[in-house]
């Protein structure tokens, strides 16, 4: 029984009645998996399966026909090209009637396109018939279309003129380049009416000539060549054609090569920011490139904090989504375990000084912070908004006595951690208050005579005391002996000495004021016992010297009179004195003393009311009251908001973290040095055998 698909083309291909499965006998075979069937009447004689292939191209319409040799009667049917480009098969039925004689001539003859016309190519075959039987038949074709565009080349009989492009064949669009586009054998100049006059859409008058991209166009002399950009971002349109002004460029377009490749966002084109968002932003023909996949580990920059990168789909970028939570740091400048000021959120410290507890009421006083015991300062110590009670400071003042004689000079005043007092001035007198003790004990033997000591400091490892003197004389004494060794005579004046260790060796750095007619002063270190060693680096007149390390070590001075002060500063790495930069506004001020709190905050004092600051980096000048010309001798602070300076003159100034005010007075009084472990325990040494206490006399 015939198949219901060879049925459909029966009634497809024939329009005439066709035979039945009974009436076409034997020759029922022949139709099933045809592509065609060429029949004329109702029986059949015989039949032919004809199998037609073709390589090299495949054909837009085969023409395949039937025809009795006998009689001359012929049947024909067209079958479009089956299969790949550059190959395919399909089958003919054909059904001899019972009036054909018994050779058949089978022909196809193939088309690049519709069939009529000259076929490109064509064969034939003769067939002889059995009646009752099915006799096989093979036609093939061969012809070559090179560029697979449906059209052959003319070698094979084809009309592709070039072979090779498939964008060149019959019925092509006739593109500006000098070549047969459309093979109809006109050249670019013809078909295109290349140099004829033209007008362009902007009204300006040229001549029809080649443009970009094959197209003509109308070339404008001295035209402006220009793009569209409708986004205006400064690029042109790479997707639009470029349009030719003759009466200058108008808004909305633009000179130069066409870049943007999205004319409607002004976000993109070459050059912007790519964003994570799946968009060639920068139109290089990338998407996303170097923005971090998402879900990649990150660390916020401005938290430090670690996350995971995510797209964040309103601004475009890809964001750094926290997997930890930041911390609020504060800077804690005096190291009592508590800051304050602006707090910082990182996951990280923002650097040396910065810890996570806030609260701290005093910033710069050590001895200020919430739950810190009250002492005798007159400061709300444990940050509750209440000075100490008089039952922890009875009557504070500044207590003054007459230590030894009248005659006495204290020129230097030390105070160990062990809690003693040690102090030295004139004519080689020296006095002791033990820890706990409540007068000081007096030596004026021991150590020479008519001796005026300027500098002492302590070891306190030992409580070995080091002494220098106006006359030059290095001495130590050890605790609890009224007896000295002089290791060293300078002869040159000693101002300054303070301790520094560098590693396990102990080095005492001294200074002295200009000892010749050069003006200069000197440097030195001295190991303690018998080794000295001189600076080579020339320095002025230096009067005090004071470090907390070898890396935080000044020495002070000053120049001649009526010019400027100077401070050097210690370099570890070659052991030598360098000179700091000092502000403009500092006068022509003599510096007396320094102190140095720790490695970013020192201060030092001088004459004409002068006090420096030092944050670690550079110096400046502090504001001062300016109702007395005061000489300041000394200075001692505990941070950048405590510190306490004495005036020649006789007054006591403190310093608050605001600013700088007269804490004691005396007027008869010549003050040259202080000295204390903390603002509730204060030692100023003067002239006159008087020393002042703070916050009374023990």
């Amino acid at each position: 029984m015939i198949r219901a698909t060879a049925a459909l083309f029966l009634l497809l291909l024939n329009a005439c009645t066709v035979p039945s499965s009974e009436e076409l006998g034997g020759c029922a075979s022949v139709v099933q998996d045809s592509s065609a069937i060429l029949v004329a009447g109702d029986t059949c004689k015989a039949a032919v399966r004809l199998s037609v292939t073709y390589e090299g191209f495949r054909p837009g319409c085969v023409l395949v026909m039937a025809r009795d040799v006998d009689s001359g009667k012929e049947l024909s049917k067209e079958v479009a090209g089956q299969g790949v480009p550059t190959s395919g098969s399909f089958l003919v039925g054909v059904l001899a009637q019972e009036d054909w004689g018994n050779t058949v001539e089978v022909e196809a003859r193939a088309f690049e396109r519709a069939c009529d016309g000259t076929p490109v190519v064509r064969n034939s075959e003769q067939v002889t018939l059995t009646s009752g039987k099915v006799t096989e038949a093979t036609l093939q074709l061969a012809a070559t279309d090179g560029d697979g565009d449906g059209y052959v080349a003319t070698r094979s009989g084809g009309t592709d003129c070039d072979d090779g492009d498939t964008e060149v064949h019959p019925g092509a669009t006739e593109r500006c380049n000098s070549e047969d586009d459309n093979c109809d054998g006109r050249s670019d100049l013809e078909e295109l009416s290349l140099e004829q006059s033209c007008t362009n859409a902007q009204s300006c008058s040229g001549t029809r000539r080649c443009g970009d991209n094959g197209e003509v166009v109308c070339s404008i002399p001295n035209g402006i060549t220009a793009y569209p950009d409708a986004d205006q971002d400064g690029h042109g349109d790479k997707n639009a054609s470029a349009a030719v002004f003759c009466n200058g460029v108008p808004t909305g377009y633009i000179e130069g090569p066409p870049t943007d490749c999205n004319d409607s966002s002004a976000n993109v084109r070459p050059g912007a920011m790519e964003r994570c968002n799946d968009v060639d932003d920068n139109c290089d023909s990338n998407v996303n490139e170097g923005i971090p996949a998402p879900g990649t580990p990150c660390t916020d920059a401005e938290s430090q904090c670690g996350g995971q990168y995510a797209c964040d789909t309103v601004s475009g970028n890809a964001v750094c989504n926290l997997t930890q939570q930041p911390s609020d740091w504060v800077l804690d400048e005096d190291g009592d375990g508590y800051g304050s000021g602006t707090a910082t959120r990182s996951c990280v410290s923002p650097g040396a000084g910065y810890i996570t507890r806030a609260g701290d009421c005093r910033e710069g006083n050590p001895f200020t912070y919430p739950g810190a015991p009250e002492i005798c300062d007159q400061e709300d110590n444990n940050c509750d908004n209440l000075v100490e009670a008089t039952s922890v400071c009875s009557n504070p003042h500044w207590a003054s006595q007459t230590v030894g004689a009248a005659s006495f000079n204290w020129r230097s005043v030390v105070t160990p951690a062990s809690g003693a007092v040690g102090v030295v001035g004139s004519i080689d007198v020296r006095a002791l208050l033990p820890a706990g003790g409540t007068s000081f004990q007096l030596t004026t033997t021991g150590c020479g005579t008519n001796v005026d000591r300027y500098a002492i400091w302590v070891d306190a490892n030992n409580g070995r005391g080091y002494m220098g003197s106006f006359g030059g004389r290095l001495d130590f004494q050890d605790f609890g002996s009224t007896n000295c060794t002089t290791p060293h005579d300078l002869n040159r004046e000693i101002r300054g000495l303070v301790g520094i260790r560098n590693g396990a060796n102990l080095e005492i750095h001294g200074v002295t004021p200009a000892f010749d007619s050069s003006g200069a002063g000197s440097t030195f270190i001295w190991d303690g016992a018998n080794t000295l060693t001189y600076g080579t680096t020339q320095v002025a007149s230096l009067y005090d010297v004071h470090g907390v390390s070898r890396n935080a070590l000044f020495a002070v001075g000053g120049a001649p009179i009526g010019q400027s002060p100077r401070i050097y500063r210690f370099n570890p790495s070659n052991g030598q004195w360098q000179r700091e930069t000092l502000p403009s506004n500092q006068g022509p001020a003599r510096l007396n003393g320094v102190w140095v709190v720790n490695e970013k905050l020192a201060f030092a004092v001088g004459t004409e009311n002068t006090v420096l600051k030092w944050d670690g980096t550079a110096w400046s000048k502090m504001a001062f009251p300016s109702d007395y010309a005061d000489s300041l001798t000394s200075v001692i602070a505990f941070g950048a908001s405590s510190a306490y300076a004495t005036a020649y003159n006789g007054r006591i100034y403190r310093y608050d973290g605001q600013d700088w005010r007269v804490v004691y007075e005396s007027t008869s009084a010549r003050f040259n040095d202080i000295a204390g472990t903390s603002p509730a325990n204060l030692w100023v040494a003067g002239e006159n055998g008087m020393m002042v206490h703070w916050p009374q006399w023990p």
